[in-house]
């Protein structure tokens, strides 16, 4: 149950249809959300790997940097 659907049932101004379709379209973007980056992950896999890469290597820099600076 969403909270428009929660809120709506106490406060009774909002009549159900209305909820239901308020609650599949959020639902929907969510999904779209979703899939469209599992979507760009699998057709860019080499860019993704590569920025993996790429973030591990700066992760593992900074904090090689910074640990002699804790003493």
């Amino acid at each position: 149950m969403s909270v428009a659907t929660a809120t709506a049932g106490k406060v009774g101004r909002m009549p159900v249809p209305w909820i239901l379709l308020i609650d599949r379209l959020a639902g929907s973007m969510i999904f779209l959300s979703i899939s469209g980056v599992l979507l760009r992950g699998e057709t860019h896999r080499r860019r993704a790997v590569g920025v993996t890469i790429f973030a591990a290597s700066v992760a593992v820099t900074v904090a090689l940097a910074v640990s002699p600076l804790q003493l």
